[in-house]
């Protein structure tokens, strides 16, 4: 029921008029049924009745592809912008909570769920469709005998309450089975992410594959084996009981309740015919069951990320309230924001933060490991919220209604960056510059441009990282955010990093901010700031002296 309450909500009309065409489909069903039925009991001329059933096989086959075209149309409709709200929502959904959300279980939803919903949707056109063949032979046999309609609903009713008594074990099991799906997922994104570190250590493999990852397996086996052990007795139980219902109707129901010979051939027939589509329905119920629990999971999911705001994917220029004909100007002021520390229910306070960057400079962000300086990049580039304090850029400060104008300032590659395939870069000669990059970075001889797509991303890290630093090269964003960008590069490559490239970019105007620990390099940075204890001190001339909480302009 859900299921159609879904495809309810996506068109209306062309809900509508699948019903239309299946009850169509389902009286020219039923009317063969009574054709055959006064050809066996004679009461017809048969060359009047072959033209009549003939005619009947016509509208039934022409009305029943109709009406399950159209499903098919509707529900591919309806998992496309299921697909795409979700991926929408994903992207207008603050980091943070997308790191509380787990990537198992986004990925479990993504993936999983969808693919259940995908195959279930498959059956709704040939579900629905039989259903309706259903109503409506049980409303021709109503039309035909009521006393007959009446034995068969009160047999239907006694039976149906049955097998959802006898169903709700087999549901409670598909549901743990789906809870367990989770834990599956982040057992093998372990495996897949440790592969490495699992291979140096063979004792250690196979302890993660025996006692992490066999007793999650076996746990799913088990309860899948039986959830679907139930529901084949529950299935297989409820067929032989619809054919227990025609041999009370057959066999029983004429011994107090006389009827007309052709009455009785004529529900007989119906319900033989009802077998076929009553089978449909039960042998698909498995599926549909899967496939609501999966819906619920998607709605619960949907229902955690958040709506896309005004502008969130494709910001409208003219609207920006940054855009200002003056110098770049980003400020921190008394900015304030906690993260988890290293003591287990600890969390680490990072500021009150001040500091002022202006367009063109090269300032480099320095301190040790767990200082906070990723979480200072996060919140410079807009994909952190402060707690306290503001971040202002060209004197309009930034907030959950500009948020997303404000992050089209920047171009980043994060210490743990994801190389996409795709340039995902519009603009003219976009191929030819990217060529022009690749080849001054070294990579010319393995990478290449096709189709709007690196011909590869199977390379080593640093030459990842060099591709990564294409990419932001050609988003040409006034503000450029390079996160330990050296730090997996050949001695060779630094110096190409802080001696050449980030002056061009300096003399293009760029302004850049640099996480880094290669202090051979300082020199290169016309400002550096130590995050030190979650506060900023600024690195004077004299190489060993700080001030701290100094802002700078």
């Amino acid at each position: 029921m859900n299921l159609f309450l879904y495809l309810y909500r996506q068109s209306r009309s062309a809900l509508l008029l699948s019903i239309i065409g299946s009850l169509i489909s389902g009286l020219a069903g039923a009317s063969l049924v009574g054709i055959i039925s006064r050809a066996i009991d004679g009461a017809q001329h048969l060359p009047a009745l072959a033209g009549l059933f003939f005619g009947m096989c016509l509208v039934f086959l022409i009305a029943k592809s109709a009406s399950e075209l159209l499903l098919l149309h509707l529900t591919q409709n309806a998992i496309l912008r299921l697909r795409i709200s979700l991926s929408t929502k994903l992207l207008a959904t603050p980091l943070s909570k997308l790191q509380e959300l787990g990537k198992h279980g986004l990925l479990a939803v993504l993936t999983k769920d969808i693919d259940t919903f995908v195959q279930a949707f498959q059956l709704v056109p040939l579900v629905f469709g039989n259903a309706v063949l259903i109503a409506v032979c049980l409303t021709y046999l109503a039309w035909l005998s009521w006393p007959l309609f009446l034995v068969l609903t009160a047999c239907l009713c006694v039976g149906g309450y049955g097998f959802h008594l006898a169903e709700r074990r087999p549901l409670r099991l598909m549901t743990k089975v789906r809870d367990q799906v989770d834990t599956l997922y982040q057992h093998f994104r372990s495996l897949i992410d440790g592969s490495k570190e699992l291979q140096l250590n063979a004792q250690r493999g196979h302890a993660f594959v025996s006692e992490v990852i066999a007793p999650g397996a076996e746990y799913f086996r088990q309860i899948f084996t039986r959830g679907m052990t139930n529901y084949t007795w529950v299935l297989n139980i409820g067929g032989i009981l619809f054919y227990v219902v025609i041999g009370v109707m057959v066999f029983v129901t004429p011994i107090w309740l006389p009827l007309p010979r052709s009455q009785l051939i004529t529900a007989t027939l119906i319900l033989l015919y009802l077998i076929g589509p009553i089978s449909v329905l039960l042998g698909s119920l498995p599926s549909l069951r899967q496939a609501g629990i999966a819906l619920r999971k998607m709605q619960r999911l949907d229902g955690a990320l958040d709506a896309p705001t005004a502008g969130a994917n494709r910001p409208d220029l003219h609207a920006d309230p940054f855009s200002r004909a003056v110098p770049l100007r980003l400020e921190l002021q008394n900015v304030v924001h906690h993260y988890p520390g290293d003591v287990q229910d600890s969390r680490f306070k990072l500021g009150p933060l001040n500091l002022t960057i202006q367009q063109g400079e090269i300032v480099f962000i320095i301190g040790g490991n767990g200082s906070g300086k990723t979480t200072l990049a996060m919140l410079l580039v807009g994909l952190y919220d402060i707690e306290a304090g503001a971040i202002l850029l060209n004197g309009v400060p930034m907030d959950a209604s500009n948020n997303a104008f404000y992050r089209q300032r920047f171009a980043a590659v994060f210490a743990d960056f994801h190389l996409f395939e795709q340039l995902l870069t519009a603009g003219p000669e976009v191929a030819d510059k990217a060529k022009r990059y690749i080849d001054a970075l070294g990579i010319g001889h393995k990478v290449t441009v096709v189709d709007g797509k690196f011909s590869t991303v199977n390379l080593s890290t640093g030459q990842r990282k060099r591709l990564a630093l294409v990419s932001s090269y050609l988003e040409d964003r006034p503000i450029y955010l390079f996160d330990e960008w050296a730090a997996d590069q050949d001695p060779a490559f630094k110096r190409v990093f802080y001696a050449e490239l980030l002056p061009d970019l300096k003399a293009r105007g760029k302004t850049v901010i640099v996480i880094s620990h290669d202090d051979a390099y300082f020199g290169h940075a016309d400002r550096i700031i130590k995050l030190e204890e979650g506060r900023l001190k600024e690195r004077r001339p004299s190489p060993h002296a700080f001030t701290e909480d100094v802002t700078s302009s």
